[in-house]
């Protein structure tokens, strides 16, 4: 008896990606060459279809989308556009069934893809251009859909292919486990960062790396490497550092990042090797990183400030008076650029975000104007605030001391010429 199939996916064109292209080209052709057929909804099949939209009558939507979630034998789930219908059918389906539901999703959507609870969980990435699909990669995706559903059809596995499936099976209270998690992962999160915020890297790092194994997302590995990189500095190890660079390329997709965060992080490490090891090199590729966190920047200026602060540093690499001037005004052009941008610290957010966002403006317009204006009451004020940590203040102090000192160097550089 030949197996049912139901298809979770949107149609048309949705965020730029012709869905109907992956359907007609890889998914119903894989369903076919399978034998496959549409779960029988109703008992005319010439009513029943494949995916919701094509299903015919007058039933409500959701009664279809259930019905054949729960009692189709395999499930095809296209979740490229990270619609919220599909995701939310995607949950039903792993709820109903321990097995048999197979995922796809476009390549270039991969760097959005941050659904921790089916990290695990085998996905067809495929590449696809929007509104075109090669050849190639039909065939290809084909070939790893056929796989998926030849396994769907013909194996004898009991084992559940989904988490939640997984948890249920194993039918384990939290009263019965033997190592159980004492607090949170919110409680552990903010345990560790009490302990960042004092300087205290290794009770921090030790923390951050539990949070991390149990909720294995980029925020919290970045947070994990924050902590690491802190104590490489402290202990001046440039191995350490650089061990720090490679954890997060060897875990994120670069290239496809739009996080501010992530290059900001891989920037700020990359600085701290050239400050320990003199090898300009890192100093250029933490200005690269810098730059390319600027154009995600939203929240408190972060990598535009460190962007044109480096900028201004350029006189520690070449004696160079033209590239010396170059560096310096393009610093001076940009630092005007980012104090125009909207960012959310200067109206909403935490109280320490309104401070980094105040103390990054104040040292964009330091730039700006080639010196600091009220220096001296800018760090009374800094030293005077208890309500941010000493790891902040201490932060946004180096940071100002730096820049002032680099500021009177390259003016002076400058008029010298």
């Amino acid at each position: 008896m030949n197996k049912t199939c139901f298809v979770i996916m949107g149609f048309g064109v949705k965020n730029n990606i012709n869905l109907d292209l992956t359907y007609n080209k890889i998914i119903k052709p894989c369903i076919i060459e399978n034998g496959l057929i549409p779960f029988p909804l109703y008992e005319e099949t010439k009513f029943n279809a494949y995916r919701c939209d094509e299903i015919c009558g007058t039933t409500s939507i959701d009664y279809k989308f259930v019905t054949c979630l729960n009692g189709a034998d395999i499930v095809i789930a296209d979740i490229s556009t990270m619609n919220a219908n599909a995701i939310y059918e995607l949950g039903a389906r792993h709820a109903l069934k321990p097995r048999s539901t197979i995922l796809l999703c476009a390549k270039d959507k991969e760097h959005e893809f941050k659904f921790f609870d089916i990290t695990y969980v085998p996905i067809i990435f495929y590449n696809h251009n929007g509104l075109k699909l090669l050849n190639k990669v039909i065939e290809e995706t084909k070939k790893k859909l056929n796989a998926m559903v030849d396994f769907a059809i013909n194996s004898t596995s009991t084992l559940p292919d989904n988490p939640i499936q997984r948890a249920l099976i194993e039918g384990k209270t939290y009263g019965a486990l033997k190592s159980p998690i004492e607090i949170s992962n919110y409680q552990l999160y903010l345990q560790a960062k009490t302990k960042l915020d004092n300087n205290e890297y290794s009770g921090a790092l030790k923390d951050f790396e539990k949070l991390y194994i149990q909720d294995p997302s980029e925020e919290n590995l970045l947070l994990l490497v924050l902590a690491k990189y802190k104590q490489a500095e402290s202990q001046k190890s440039c191995k350490d550092l650089i061990d720090c660079i490679n954890l997060i390329t060897n875990s994120v997709h670069i290239e496809s990042s739009t996080s501010e965060y992530l290059f900001g992080r891989l920037a700020a490490i990359s600085l701290r090797v050239y400050n320990l090891s003199h090898d300009e090199s890192y100093f250029y590729t933490a200005l690269e990183y810098y730059r390319r966190g600027c154009a995600f920047c939203k929240t408190n200026l972060y990598c535009p400030r460190n962007y044109c602060a480096l900028l201004v540093r350029i006189q520690e690499i070449t004696d160079d008076i033209n590239i010396i001037n170059e560096y310096f005004y393009t610093a001076k052009h940009y630092a005007k650029i980012f104090l125009s941008l909207d960012m959310a610290a200067s109206y909403n957010g935490e109280y320490d975000q309104r401070i980094y966002y105040y103390f990054n403006r104040l040292d964009l317009c330091a730039i700006v104007e080639g010196e600091y204006m009220d220096y001296e009451k800018a760090i009374v004020r800094l030293k005077s605030d208890n309500d941010i940590s000493r790891r902040q203040q201490e932060t946004i102090l180096n940071g100002m001391v730096k820049l002032k000192s680099d500021l009177e160097t390259i003016t002076h550089l400058i008029k010298s010429y």
